[in-house]
């Protein structure tokens, strides 16, 4: 039964935030580097959208920075969700309150640029004394940094991920249906799946708790777990319309989903839903399947590499205890036309700063990204470096090994990353088919079309509209045409 929760979305109406950002956004801003690193104090405010345990690790890279540049301080601050960061520095723009540095995605970054809120980091980069060379960077990942109408850079890749599948490998090896971290499974594989889990009494007994299969069947509304959920509908059809061929939006915000295509796409997977196959979040009144995962009430869940350390599975009161997990790449509609979404935030410098914080917050972003921590950073996160000479490095190399070795030949330490090996092992397979959004913004954003493709595909699930509405009423909120479906 689809929750009552999801009814909010027949009322939610989208705002164009960046009405509010002022500025004409033709202006350039100055950018006067110093010739020397500044010996004077300077403090660099960071605002995120990280938790505590990822901002544990970037305490330590912060920490080894102040030990080379002592008269430099370090001090973040959370602002909730990349949602909430984003509401954050727009306002803090408007009321002239902005960090030295800020996390964030190109689609939010081009909204600061209509207030020329962004430093270009061009100049830096070339700069003689002070530059890098981009050629070490993931190709894939620059490119998403440098697609900035104007020409210029405004951002660098930090920490990027990818999605993946979790699945329950015990339940899995049980049903003899073998998956690993290369596979590239396609809905029809999960329908087979699907046909190949039987609920008898002897898999109830073997794999759980339940001494009979009404008991069993008593834990779920459907009669079974579900097979597979995916954590955002918003990544799902936007991946969705390239896996099958089709267009999302372009960098001039024309928006080109409003078709029959798209309305074919979603009724195929609509039926997935319908044989609870195919799940969302919002089934168990959830933001993500992490938890519905490892309590058993689905067996795989699509998500991001970011998120591994959520879905490990501790829960020795679900339905499987504490299985053991495996990790495989982002299912694919066919071999025709695969793709993965590539995210994770990017490092941007705000312009409300001085020359000498300007300077200390490039060298930072420098050291933050080099080989070193970059691999650090994703050994222990499930994001993936963001140069390539981190995966030549040998304690990378010998961490993704850790995810391909058999468990019973690792030590517990081992143990412990391998979840995360396992992740990474999955974005390297998928680096060929990484996809990412243009950004642009206009009378809307690709913020909102984002937001509109997610409630989209949720209303569908929820039952709160059929598909012809749901896309109709998306385009609506995009101020598009609605469009006559067959």
């Amino acid at each position: 039964m689809k929750k009552l929760f999801a009814l909010f979305l027949s009322v939610t109406s989208v705002f164009v935030l960046s009405a509010c950002l002022g500025g004409t956004g033709g202006e350039d801003v100055d950018v006067n580097i110093p010739d020397e690193f500044p010996e004077e104090e300077v403090e660099i405010l960071i605002w995120h959208a990280f938790g505590d345990d990822n901002m544990a690790l970037l305490d330590n890279i912060f920490d080894d920075f102040e030990d080379m540049y002592p008269n430099v301080s370090i001090r973040h601050v959370g602002q909730g969700g990349y949602d909430g960061l984003r509401e954050s520095t727009i306002q803090g723009n408007v009321a002239g309150s902005t960090p030295t540095m800020v996390f964030g995605y190109p689609d939010h970054f081009v909204e600061y640029l209509q207030g020329n809120s962004l430093v270009p980091l061009d100049d830096y980069i070339d700069h003689p004394e002070h530059g890098t060379d981009l050629e070490d960077f993931v190709d894939g990942f620059l490119d998403e940094n440098q697609q900035y109408v104007d020409g210029n850079q405004y951002s660098l890749p930090f920490a990027k991920s990818t999605e993946m599948v979790v699945y329950n490998k015990t339940v899995m090896d049980y049903f003899g249906i073998e998956i690993g971290t290369e596979r590239f499974l396609t809905w029809q594989d999960i329908q087979d799946i699907a046909d190949d889990i039987v609920w008898d009494e002897e898999a109830v007994q073997a794999l759980t708790d339940f001494d009979t299969v009404e008991e069993f069947e008593d834990e779920f509304e459907a009669g079974q777990p579900h097979i597979i959920n995916i954590d955002s509908a918003a990544n799902f059809f936007i991946n969705s319309l390239s896996q099958w061929g089709l267009e999302y939006t372009n960098a001039e915000g024309e928006i080109l989903f409003s078709n029959q295509d798209t309305y074919d796409m979603l009724s195929y997977y609509k039926d997935l839903m319908d044989d609870d196959i195919l799940s969302l979040p919002i089934e168990w009144d959830e933001q993500y399947g992490s938890l519905p995962f490892k309590d058993g009430d689905v067996l795989m869940s699509q998500g991001s590499t970011a998120g591994t350390r959520h879905n490990i599975p501790d829960q020795e009161d679900g339905v499987f205890g504490t299985f053991e997990m495996g990790v495989a790449p982002v299912v694919q509609y066919d071999e025709d036309n695969m793709a993965a979404i590539q995210q994770g935030p990017n490092l941007a410098m705000m312009a409300d700063t001085t020359d000498e914080e300007r300077l200390a917050a490039w060298y930072l972003m420098e050291f933050m990204t080099n080989t070193e921590n970059t691999a650090y950073f994703s050994q222990n996160t499930g994001y993936v470096p963001v140069r390539d000479s981190a995966f030549e490095d040998p304690d990378y190399a010998e961490f993704l090994e850790i995810g391909q070795a058999d468990p019973d030949d690792l030590s517990d330490e081992e143990l412990n990353q391998r979840p995360f090996s396992m992740a990474a092992n999955v974005a390297e397979s998928q680096s060929d088919i990484y996809a990412f959004e243009p950004p642009f913004v206009g009378r809307v954003t690709s913020s909102n079309a984002r937001l509109e493709s997610e409630l989209l595909v949720e209303g569908i699930y929820a039952g709160t509209r059929d598909i012809g509405e749901s896309i109709n009423r998306a385009l609506g909120e995009l101020q598009q045409d609605a469009v006559d479906f067959d």
